[in-house]
């Protein structure tokens, strides 16, 4: 299989093409919702699972074009409900939706929803595991696409969706340890048709609220990243469009994702492609070139080329 899937490559379908160069997508496979963080001179991902066991796929790569799972977050999904058991299997397209990871007091720390049971966490010293057991932090539906955040003075924060209540963008602090949240905190920071795919970051003393949310533009309606900017985490903030999509038809919508930084100080987006294909899933992408603007942390823009087949094109080696 190995052989096969290095052959496929250097024909220039897809990834690491061997001469420091790559074509998108970089992993030709469902990897749903994926997030990415660096840790020294070291990449981490994750990707949601639905209803498939083992839960939260964990990568490893190098170079931001190569990855290998190393794990996964949750070894049981039964560990979540009943309703994952063999004698039930009623979760179908539920299960593990999109989270993410960060590396937080020498430690790392996912977060996801499931739409049904609610927000679940684990913490590992080494990504590739052992993880510890679940925890769930709250038991609630109708919510998704959560990401935590700790501020310089140690305060964690978390940003998730209410997409059962007109897809309200909701921030919470969390508890020193991470495994509450504290409610009456709750402060709703945004309100778009379908906002979700939410992260949350602090550069150069800005914070940054990444999301994306469906646009009607040229006629269409269009799923977009967007970004907002402000000096305070509560705002307020000024809204820039990051990357404008063209359709199911054409790229496929990328939105999906989470914004990383190389030793280097660039910024590069690694997203899926929000409608899959007839028999690959949603395929893991990797922006061609660094986001424009990244010595303060803002895009203006996003380079790249979509293919009638519905690829990134890949035209830069490895960060």
């Amino acid at each position: 299989m190995k052989d096969k899937c290095y052959l496929l490559s250097t024909k220039g379908f897809w990834g690491d093409q061997g001469d420091g160069t790559y074509v998108n997508p970089i992993l030709p496979g469902d990897y749903s919702d994926p997030d990415v963080i660096r840790v020294g001179d070291d990449y981490y991902g994750i990707s949601s699972t639905l209803h498939c066991s083992p839960g939260m796929a964990v990568l490893h790569s190098k170079d931001l074009v190569n990855w290998r799972i190393i794990g996964h977050v949750a070894n049981d999904l039964t560990s979540i409900g009943p309703e994952y058991n063999y004698n039930r299997m009623n979760r179908y397209g539920r299960g593990v939706w999109a989270g993410a990871i960060r590396f937080h007091k020498n430690k790392y720390w996912v977060y996801f929803f499931t739409p049904d049971e609610g927000l679940f966490m684990s913490t590992a010293a080494d990504p590739a595991g052992p993880w510890e057991p679940l925890h769930q932090v709250w038991e609630v539906d109708g919510w998704d696409d959560c990401c935590p955040f700790w501020d310089d003075d140690g305060q964690g924060y978390l940003v998730a969706t209410h997409f059962a209540d007109n897809y309200n963008i909701h921030l919470f602090k969390l508890s020193e340890d991470g495994k509450e949240l504290l409610h009456d905190s709750d402060t709703i920071i945004h309100q778009y048709k379908g906002s979700e795919a939410n992260k949350l970051y602090k550069i150069n003393g800005y914070y940054y609220f990444f999301h994306s949310e469906v646009r009607r533009e040229e006629g269409i309606e269009v799923r977009v990243v967007m970004m907002l900017k402000s000096e305070h985490i509560y705002g307020p903030y000024e809204e820039k469009e990051l990357i404008h999509t063209h359709g199911m038809d054409v790229d496929r919508e990328p939105n999906q994702g989470g914004l990383v930084q190389t030793v280097s100080g660039e910024w590069y987006f690694i997203s899926h492609q929000g409608t899959g294909g007839y028999y690959e899933g949603r395929t893991l992408h990797f922006t061609c070139c660094p986001l424009r603007g990244s010595t303060d942390g803002r895009s203006s823009e996003t380079i790249r080329t979509a293919t009638e087949s519905g690829r990134w094109d890949g035209e830069a080696g490895s960060p």
